[in-house]
């Protein structure tokens, strides 16, 4: 349809009005820029064209979105998988970040390939639903405790020989106290928590800017003997003034605003030196999976506020599917620029909630993101300390994905914590997946004589990770709970994809025939 290509009269929307909400999605989402470069940067030392790449993957994957699927949604580099990607598969496997670019690259793939022959739902099935629901609250965690620490801009917590881990005082044994820099980074938290609570739109954005500003300008004002100079504690002249001569002290301060975009170092870099070692190909099924369990979750979400959910719970299937390749290709654009998994942003329903209802709203994002390119070299100097909140608080709010879980049901609960807690406890995304699931499967295998001796089906929670039948479902409820329950519901949004409130919805309309 040349003459309404995203549908806005079908939608009852307005062209102003699609401009208006992209760009308020943009705001809530552009502490990525700043946010993603200083966590990379951290395993990959250029990070201008970090920058580059990260406005040029959220511009190329909001554009997608919007022309090929007309959802409302914005894209760009997810958090969590920046930070796998950062201090798991470089830093701790000791893969060159090449090679680990190539990874993210063989994920989008394989992505693609799920979304083209529609079988991505498969690889949402196979775990069990507590590891899934506890995987985004234990890659928030993690998010917050790199967020913590000094390399990342709050210098809150440090390491500690008796304790692993302890708080950073002027008192702590080899610590890098840098009073200034936290303190600072400890406003930003404060200020953007607050506007948070009072939903300013872009809060995030706004603490970024407020503490960039304050040390811009203190490094301006005094140059070496700034108090904001980094390495943080080696470069306090409070503290280490015998030091600063060799420490290589530098100011995140930038010298000039804007220039000709190139990304010099990072795009198509691509090695495959690693393709023939089990770690990559672990990096490569953890990239895939929390790309497709992120996206999948935020698709329904916005979607459901912005009114493409039907009554049963559906999205548009040729929509959908549209979302999902696109999800796919950006993730594969993303890594040949230079950036982790790329994936949709729940801060998407913040244009929802300001009127966006058609692709338009997602090119809006995308071409916001692409005025940012050329100025790379002022946001490549933006501070850790100001970014560095942005990781902790991002962290907070994933908590939310376990707020509805069922956390009386052992068998799913236990699981569920081992995932959460060994994500952040290892540093590792994939090892908490491992866990939560290993622990799941052995109880259910040891559980078999018990649902066999009080003749159950020994096998029901295995079918129904499959896919249910009649019988299955029947077992189901013999061995837990009776019809309608809580946990009954749980489970069948589980393994039908069905949202929880459809499904509860079947049974009162089942029960009230029953009883007619």
């Amino acid at each position: 349809n040349f003459k309404d290509p995203f549908l806005m009269k079908e939608k009852n929307s307005r062209w102003w009005r699609e401009v208006r909400a992209g760009t308020v999605t943009f705001l809530t989402m552009a502490y990525i820029l700043p946010v993603n470069a200083n966590l990379l940067g951290i395993a990959i030392p250029y990070k201008k064209d970090l920058v580059i790449a990260t406005a040029a993957a959220g511009c190329i994957g909001s554009l997608l979105m919007g022309i090929l699927s007309n959802f409302p949604f914005g894209l760009a580099p997810g958090m969590g998988a920046n930070a796998y990607f950062t201090f798991t598969v470089v830093l701790t496997y000791g893969m060159p970040w090449q090679d680990a670019l190539t990874a993210v690259f063989f994920s989008g793939c394989f992505f693609l390939i799920l979304s083209v022959l529609g079988l991505r739902t498969l690889l949402v099935k196979i775990l069990p639903r507590g590891v899934q629901v506890a995987m985004g609250a234990g890659i928030g965690i993690f998010l917050c405790f790199i967020g913590l620490q000094s390399s990342q801009g709050m210098g809150i917590v440090v390491d500690n020989p008796a304790t692993l881990v302890t708080l950073n005082t002027p008192l702590t044994v080899d610590s890098n106290y840098d009073a200034s820099k936290m303190w600072l980074s400890v406003a930003v938290l404060i200020l953007t928590a607050t506007m948070l609570a009072i939903k300013v739109p872009g809060a995030p954005l706004v603490g970024i800017l407020f503490g960039t500003i304050v040390a811009w300008s203190e490094c301006w004002a005094k140059k070496d003997d700034s108090a904001f100079n980094y390495p943080v504690g080696a470069c306090n002249p409070a503290q280490n003034a015998t030091l600063l001569e060799d420490a290589g002290c530098f100011c995140y301060a930038p010298t000039k605003v804007a220039e000709a975009a190139q990304i010099e170092n990072t795009a198509g870099v691509f090695q495959w030196n690693a393709v023939y070692d089990g770690g990559f190909w672990v990096a490569v099924f953890t990239f895939l999976y929390t790309d497709i369990l992120d996206s999948s979750g935020t698709f329904f979400a916005v979607a459901k506020r912005a009114g493409y959910v039907d009554k049963y719970g559906n999205l548009p299937k040729g929509n959908a599917n549209m979302a999902y390749v696109s999800d796919a290709v950006a993730t594969m654009v993303g890594s040949a620029l230079g950036t982790s998994t790329v994936t949709t942003y729940i801060e998407s329903s913040a244009g929802v909630v300001d009127g966006g209802r058609t692709g338009l709203t997602a090119v809006t994002v995308g071409l916001w993101f692409a005025l940012a390119i050329p100025f790379a070299p002022l946001l490549s100097k933006i501070p850790p300390l100001a970014s560095g909140p942005i990781l902790s608080i991002v962290g907070g709010l994933m908590m939310k994905n376990i707020e509805n879980f069922e956390w009386s049901d052992v068998e799913e609960a236990l699981p569920a914590f081992a995932c959460l807690v060994m994500i952040p406890l290892t540093y590792n995304i994939a090892y908490g997946i491992i866990a939560g699931t290993m622990m799941w499967i052995i109880m259910q295998v040891l559980l078999m004589p018990y649902r066999a001796f009080k003749k159950q089906d020994p096998l029901v929670k295995f079918k129904l990770l499959l896919g249910p039948d009649e019988e299955t479902l029947k077992s189901f409820q013999d061995a837990s709970i009776g019809h309608g329950s809580e946990r009954e519901a749980d489970w069948l949004t589980h393994v039908t994809g069905k949202p929880k409130e459809v499904i509860e919805q079947a049974h009162q309309a089942h029960d009230s025939l029953k009883d007619k």
